[in-house]
């Protein structure tokens, strides 16, 4: 691992570089309005970093943020918390992901500790690998997420902003699609619900998160991208068309 450089990705490199996720061109409108999303969170500390190995191949990227800035429904003061911590499948186990995360580390000495909202399905964190680097499960969330904490000092442990339900009741029948620039790829998943939902014949609300504070009172512990249909959360997945068909049919993922 001595070749390996981790790039910090600032508003003036960040569309030169690219943010690792969702570089493909069907990802550029995502892009772009990432780029401006990052860099007025990057003025409230939200970093992200990219790892590239000895071939100048990039291979992993972090993205973290204060607590009190997080856009994950929780609860974080005093806490560092990681939206994003991925490695490209074919570059595991040779130790980008324990690079990155002892960037983090690093970054976050002076806090209590680090959390991270984990779940059973893409597109949020794997629990497996935080596990293993001395994070412990304190919380569980409906349907399928957790939140995990590496604390470095005593102190109020974070937690989940419940009452996703009642939250999730406030936008009536019908298809809701709440979203955020905070995720590239969030676009695809737009303009695939939006053909779904004419196949459908269905009606569609969008609603735009702008603030951390918004993301952290969202209907579900993602934040920044959700699915409500008859004021009930379905899913926080990135799908392509057919799929987003076959939910709107059924009324479930």
């Amino acid at each position: 691992m001595n070749n390996l450089k981790v790039i910090e990705i600032t508003p003036d490199n960040i569309l030169d570089i690219g943010m690792f996720c969702g570089s493909e061109d069907q990802y550029k409108y995502g892009i772009n309005r990432k780029a401006r999303w990052f860099e007025k969170r990057y003025k409230e500390g939200l970093r992200i970093k990219i790892s590239v190995n000895e071939e100048g191949i990039k291979t992993g990227m972090i993205e973290y943020v204060p607590g009190e800035f997080t856009w994950r429904t929780i609860r974080a003061k005093g806490y560092t918390v990681i939206h994003c911590l991925y490695v490209l499948r074919r570059q595991t186990r040779k130790g980008y992901g324990s690079y990155l995360l002892n960037e983090c580390i690093k970054d976050s000495e002076h806090t209590n500790g680090i959390a991270v909202v984990t779940s059973s399905k893409p597109w949020v964190n794997d629990k497996k690998y935080f596990l293993k680097n001395g994070f412990k499960k304190i919380e569980n969330a409906p349907p399928y997420f957790e939140l995990f904490v590496k604390q470095f000092k005593e102190a109020p442990l974070p937690g989940f902003n419940k009452g996703w339900e009642e939250r999730a009741l406030i936008y009536g029948d019908g298809l809701t699609v709440i979203y955020s620039d905070q995720c590239p790829i969030i676009d695809y998943a737009l303009n695939n619900i939006i053909e779904a939902s004419k196949e459908c014949n269905m009606d569609i609300k969008f609603h735009k998160i702008e603030t951390h504070l918004e993301a952290q009172n969202a209907p579900s512990p993602y934040g920044v991208f959700n699915v409500i249909i008859n004021g009930k959360f379905i899913t926080h997945r990135i799908f392509n068309k057919q799929r987003y068909v076959e939910m709107l049919k059924s009324g479930q993922v």
